[in-house]
Order: C-alpha cells, then sequence, then structure tokens
C-alpha cells in the first residue's frame, strides 16, 4: 500500500521559536517528538512571504514568479498539475481541512483543484476562536482518517495559528506571558497597518509581551496537533504515512521595526524562514538535521519520487528541487523568494487615511540566498546583503561594505531569474470602488485585456 501523506501548515509559524529548532522554551513537545523521529530541516526557505503565493508556490512547484499568483496578480493557479490533482491521479483519497476558507474558496485551490472533500471553519466570535480554533479541523480531520483509514489518503491541514491576533487560551497566555489577563491580550494587538503608516506605535515592552502570547499560540496549535499524532499512534497509521510540518511563513516581531510588523511589504529572515519536518520511518531518517538550504515548494517534486510520478509534463512543470537531494548531501544553489508589487494593501491603507502617501510601498522584492550570504534586491534601487552567519537577525547591510560580492549577488540573480519560466497573469485589485478608481488613474493598476482574461479563465480548469 502506497504511504499515506499528511501535510500540516501552522499559518505564519517561524521557525525561531520552535524548541526542535533551538528556541531555550517548550512550545512544541508534540512537534518535537516527531521532529525526534524524522528528519528537520534546519535552513527552510519560503518562496513567498504570505499566504496566497506561497500556498500557490507548495501546490504547484514553482517560484512566485512562476505561478504569477500574489499581491496583485491574484487569480489561481492556472498550472496543469496540483499536487492534489497528482495525488488524486495515483489513487489517492483527498481532503483539505482550512481554518482560511475564504482565501482557498477565492483563489480556487479546491476540489475543483484535487479534493475530493474539502472543509472550511468559521468561528461567531474571537472568543471562540480563541479557545477552539484549530481543533475544529484537527478533530474534523481525524474523524475523516478514520472513515478512509483503509486507503491511501492525501489530507491537507492548514491552522491558522499562530496568526495575529496572538491571543492563545488562557492556560497558555498564563505559561507563557505570566499574570496578563484575555482581556489585556485582546487589548495589546496591533492594527498592522497602522503601524506600517506610523500611527501605531509599539514600545520594547509591548513587544516582549506579543512575543511571549505568540509562544502561547505556537504552544497551544502543539498541544492540538498532539492529539492529531496519538490518534495515528494509536490507530497504527504514524508509520504508514509521510507527515509533513511545515509553515507558509513566518512574521517580523521588533527585528526590523520600525517599519516592519507581521509579513508582507519585506523578506527578512523572519518572514521567510519557516520550519520543515517530515516524518517517515522507512523513507527519511529519524533524528537527522539537514543543514542544506530547502524551500517549502521542494515538498512538491520529493512527493513526485514518492509517487513514482514519470510524466515529463508533470516535471517540466516543476521548478523545486526535490529534498532527497539535500538528504543525499547535494546543497541546493539558491533559495528564492519574492514579493510582488503590494496594490492589495493600498486599499487598507487609504480605508485609514485617504491622503497617505502610499508610493514608497510601491515596490517589488526579491530575496537569493546563496551559502551564508542573503542579497535582497528592490525594484526601486535599494540593495542589501548580509552574511546570515555572522548577523542571523540582518542588522548589518554590507551591501556598501562588500560591493563586489554586492554585484556578484544581483548577477547572479538576474542569471537565475531569466532561466525561470514567469507568469503574468495581470492586475485584480479587490477593495473599495474609490481606492480602485485612484489607483487606476495614477497608473498604478494594469488591466488586461477582455479576451486574455477569458483566455486565462479557460486555464483554470484541469
Amino acid at each position: 500500500m502506497k504511504p499515506n501523506i499528511i501535510l500540516i501548515i501552522m499559518d505564519v509559524q517561524r521557525a525561531s521559536n520552535l524548541h526542535c529548532y533551538g528556541y531555550e522554551k517548550e512550545t512544541t513537545p508534540n512537534i518535537d517528538r516527531m521532529a525526534e523521529e524524522g528528519t528537520v530541516f534546519l535552513r527552510c526557505i519560503s518562496p513567498g512571504v504570505w499566504t496566497l503565493p506561497s500556498h500557490a508556490s507548495l501546490f504547484t512547484g514553482r517560484y512566485v514568479c512562476g505561478h504569477g499568483v500574489g499581491a496583485r496578480y491574484n487569480y489561481k493557479p492556472v498550472e496543469k498539475y496540483t499536487l492534489t490533482e497528482i495525488f488524486k491521479a495515483k489513487g489517492y483519497r483527498t481532503a483539505g481541512f482550512c481554518n482560511r476558507g475564504h482565501w482557498w474558496a477565492r483563489y480556487g485551490i479546491r476540489d475543483d483543484r484535487g479534493f475530493d472533500e474539502f472543509y472550511t471553519f468559521t468561528f461567531s466570535s474571537l472568543r471562540e476562536w480563541v479557545e477552539v480554533g484549530s481543533s475544529k479541523e484537527i478533530s474534523a480531520a481525524i474523524e475523516w482518517i478514520k472513515r478512509n483509514k483503509n486507503i491511501s489518503f492525501f489530507v491537507f491541514i492548514n491552522c491558522l495559528e499562530p496568526h495575529l491576533p496572538y491571543i492563545p487560551p488562557e492556560e497558555f497566555i498564563k505559561k507563557f506571558a505570566g499574570d496578563m489577563s484575555l482581556e489585556e491580550a485582546e487589548k495589546i494587538q496591533p492594527n498592522i497597518w497602522k503601524v506600517r503608516m506610523g500611527v501605531e506605535k509599539i514600545s520594547a515592552e509591548r513587544w516582549r509581551k506579543l512575543r511571549d502570547l505568540y509562544d502561547g499560540e505556537t504552544a497551544c496549535l502543539d498541544y492540538r496537533l498532539g492529539k492529531l499524532f496519538t490518534f495515528l499512534e494509536e490507530e497504527n497509521l504514524i508509520d504508514k504515512t509521510i507527515l509533513i510540518i511545515t509553515s507558509d511563513h513566518g512574521d517580523e516581531q521588533e527585528e526590523h521595526y520600525p517599519p516592519h510588523i507581521a509579513h508582507q511589504l519585506h523578506l527578512y529572515q523572519p518572514g521567510i524562514h519557516v520550519p520543515l519536518i517530515v516524518r517517515h520511518p522507512e523513507i527519511f531518517p529519524q533524528g537527522e538535521k539537514v543543514e542544506s538550504l530547502v524551500q517549502t515548494h521542494d515538498i512538491f517534486p520529493t512527493l513526485l519520487e514518492v509517487l513514482g510520478v514519470e510524466s515529463i509534463d508533470v516535471w517540466k512543470q516543476c521548478q523545486a528541487v526535490s529534498l532527497f537531494n539535500a538528504l543525499k548531501g547535494q546543497e541546493r544553489e539558491y533559495a528564492l523568494a519574492e514579493y510582488q508589487e503590494p496594490l492589495l494593501v493600498f486599499d487598507r491603507v487609504l480605508n485609514i487615511d485617504p491622503d497617505y502617501d502610499f508610493r514608497k510601498w510601491y515596490k517589488s522584492i526579491k530575496a537569493l540566498i546563496i551559502g551564508d550570504y542573503k542579497y535582497i534586491w528592490y525594484s526601486t534601487g535599494e540593495e542589501e546583503l548580509y552574511n546570515l552567519k555572522k548577523d542571523p537577525l540582518e542588522q548589518d547591510n554590507i551591501a556598501d561594505i562588500e560591493p563586489e560580492k554586492t554585484k556578484e549577488m544581483r548577477r547572479k540573480l538576474y542569471s537565475i531569474l531569466s532561466t525561470l519560466d514567469q507568469r503574468d497573469l495581470g492586475d485584480l485589485v479587490q477593495g473599495s470602488e474609490d481606492n480602485i478608481r485612484k489607483l487606476e488613474s495614477l497608473g498604478y493598476i494594469r488591466r488586461i485585456r477582455a479576451y486574455d482574461k477569458v483566455s486565462i479563465m479557460k486555464g483554470m480548469s484541469p
């Protein structure tokens, strides 16, 4: 029987506060146990810094520029093959459980793209979300697996924790943030748009409390996931399943404040360095920690190898590198992360202040990591260079100190981009009509021709 696959996404989970990644606090005892029984990839980079492009990369095996889905091109992927469709074609029963149902419904990675069943979960209030959260979808996934355990299955579980607002249940607040009340935890949550605009300030003490609450969110999700792991063990499914635990991206938490907070508008390590843990006793070495560079969309070709997919068309689509290469000691040449021009966010800030000068945010960003060096390219001409081994928090920009290295990394970036098949889907911006008209009149929105849009829409169906 082919191995089952369970893919778990911890939304906005940075690698830095997981205990199995060296964090001093014991935030993740259950995930730590899976890490001890599986393989931990220590240098995993997400190709995107927010949910939509990161998920599109994971399910298509392509870079952000390769699938074209992002802050300004928010159509669903038009690739002929998604990961779920490939599993279905191989005879797997497929199911998705998602706390971000509005994203998946809007952008099309649902049952029409290979899921036999897709469940979304909503909450009537913030308090219900705090107390229940991902417990709903994890419990539903357990019940689904019970009904389908005698066939090979692919299960996708997208947990919204530890996404802002950082408000875990009271027992986890007490464990990681002391005597803080639930009301105080709610009160100190930031408005990320006002923070980026400079309207709202965050003190060092408030940042400390927010990080403590983030630890509580991570620990709460770990506790809930522990119930899934225990169920798999009790049903003798754990060793028959490739268990993948990862994240779509992380969050900035004072490292580059001001102005950066949370994700979007940057490509610093807190936003793109994510956990990746894979467990299967016969396929992934137990207790191994891999230092080689990998990316989350490398999961795509890895699972193609597990399934024995030989189709040239499927492999031609793939722009990623199998994780098995890293296990063999083959170093990934580079990691690439991208952030597209953020037309999506302009509507948010214009709703706060119609006169806000958003032009400074109108930039594309690309980050290239090779060895210890990380180069950040901005479409506006700025450049940053960091030695991540010496400066893991990216506090010392050495682009001017090492101009030749900066030039070398820029040339390498251009060379890589010139070899990648890229997609341009035109502009689709959602928000108030007044804001959209303002952006269009200023030339920020590039409308696609009607027949191009029809062509794109037709390409959405497999």
